[in-house]
């Protein structure tokens, strides 16, 4: 579906949403967790393009179920992997790679026994993601009038939220705010100063003007979007962990259960 002109989300993609940018040159937001590049690219050559002419995949964040398909897409595609350099991992004798697995943050051990979670740590093997191009705040990769990167740290320290430039402006938030449709909300974060440092980003995105907004998780908004993203943020943050479990317990199971799956599902997070 187009969300404004030239701006797509693609239907099908599990894990997060891949949202498409169709100017004269291309770009991805996001590519989901690993199997969904046919499906990109088959949207593509859906509306005329060619997918030769994506060149950019801007990852939000490093998570998997961000940046799973990417590598298929550079084969499918030739385009350059993005992300904030606070996601890479610099090698002595190699390219730059997107760091690995999940937040490294664990779930406190009284979560873990309520949710009969596994004692051991993720032991997932995760490919080498090559980032061709690491990123700083005030960057701009040049496709439609401009998509300029916003650095959004606290889900993890280089999430971005980039705002796309032109007639219709459109801001990429990522995992730093999820739409559950009724209402916006923040993810959960186990680390109380994370939290404060997400809603300090958050602050600073409340200047900007923006005509839609594109969520890693739940469908676009183009009603009221900076009203909206403001009134979040007029909320801190900082409740302890234990109250905003108990607060959102149903939500919480279904947003887990639902993570290994699509992208599209409506439902959320806490706060």
């Amino acid at each position: 579906m187009e969300i404004v002109p030239g701006v797509h989300r693609i239907g099908g993609v599990r894990g997060s949403n891949a949202i498409l940018i169709a100017g004269e040159q291309m770009a991805l937001v996001d590519a989901g967790i690993p199997g969904n590049a046919d499906t990109i690219v088959e949207y593509i050559k859906s509306i005329g393009r060619n997918p030769r002419d994506l060149r950019w995949i801007v990852l939000t964040h490093f998570h998997f179920d961000h940046s799973g398909s990417a590598n298929d897409l550079v084969q499918m595609t030739g385009a350059k992997i993005v992300a904030h350099a606070e996601e890479v991992e610099e090698q002595r004798d190699g390219p730059p790679l997107l760091r690995k697995g999940n937040e490294g943050e664990r779930p406190p051990t009284w979560y873990r026994m309520v949710r009969r979670m596994p004692a051991r740590r993720d032991t997932r093997v995760y490919p080498d993601i090559i980032v061709d191009e690491p990123m700083q705040d005030g960057d701009v990769i040049p496709v439609m009038d401009g998509l300029h990167i916003i650095h959004t740290p606290g889900h993890t320290a280089g999430s971005i939220s980039p705002i796309l430039m032109g007639p219709d402006r459109v801001l990429f938030l990522g995992d730093s705010v999820l739409n559950n449709v009724n209402r916006l909300s923040r993810p959960l974060m186990w680390d109380r100063s994370k939290r404060r440092t997400l809603d300090a980003s958050l602050r600073k995105l409340r200047d900007l003007e923006a005509d839609a907004a594109s969520f890693g998780h739940g469908p676009p908004l183009t009603v009221d979007v900076m009203t909206k993203i403001r009134g979040l943020t007029d909320r801190p943050y900082d409740l302890p962990t234990w109250r905003i479990v108990l607060k959102n317990w149903r939500t919480l199971k279904r947003f887990a259960d639902s993570a290994r799956g699509d992208g599209n599902w409506t439902g959320g997070a806490p706060a």
